[in-house]
């Protein structure tokens, strides 16, 4: 298999090898709208230590990416008062945390950041393959996040299934982390927000 794909040149291959992946236990970096990411079933427990080890990541959580909405409330407990916020943010530059629905491998513990991001490419994936994606950024834990394909360690594409290409990311921002359980925002990003 390739080890490289490029999204703008060849993305029904990228398209049908992460949605592969996503079934087969495999690991993969992708573009978002914000940063790319290294991502897998987060529901497969193999792939979360995968990750972990490749990141050199402790049992801190991921944040999964979803493909809607519907999906957004099968994992997340979303209170009726609350919702307003996912409907006028989402899609886009934001992280929300909100408390668990059920167990995730990729998310130990009551809460879980969840993402609808603006770029579709990753929504596809959650949505063809049916489970949610891991949500955390390609590089080692700690180093700064990567805004271009082009920054991703070579070390990292080596240890991956495949990557895939997608040239700079359109915010070169990390997403704004909103956490909707203490109303409040944990980290200043790309997307602008108000309670």
């Amino acid at each position: 298999m390739k080890k490289i794909i490029s999204l703008e040149k060849e993305y029904p291959l990228a398209l049908e090898k992460a949605t592969e992946a996503m079934l087969d236990g495999k690991v993969f970096i992708y573009p978002t709208d914000t940063v790319y990411g290294i991502g897998g079933n987060a529901l497969d427990e193999e792939v979360c230590e995968r990750i972990r080890e490749m990141k050199k990541r402790d049992t801190k959580p991921f944040s999964i990416i979803v493909s809607d909405f519907s999906m957004l409330r099968k994992y997340c407990d979303v209170p009726e008062d609350r919702i307003r916020y996912l409907f006028t943010y989402l899609p886009g530059p934001y992280t929300f945390v909100l408390n668990k629905k059920e167990d995730i491998p990729a998310c130990p513990g009551e809460k879980i950041g969840v993402r609808v991001p603006m770029h579709s490419f990753a929504r596809k994936v959650a949505g063809n393959s049916g489970f949610p994606i891991i949500g955390t950024s390609a590089n080692i834990s700690g180093k700064e996040p990567v805004f271009s394909f082009k920054k991703i360690s070579k070390a990292l594409i080596k240890e991956v299934d495949f990557a895939i290409d997608g040239g700079d990311t359109y915010y070169r921002k990390e997403s704004t982390v909103v956490d909707l359980v203490e109303m409040e925002i944990r980290r200043e990003g790309a997307g602008e927000f108000s309670f």
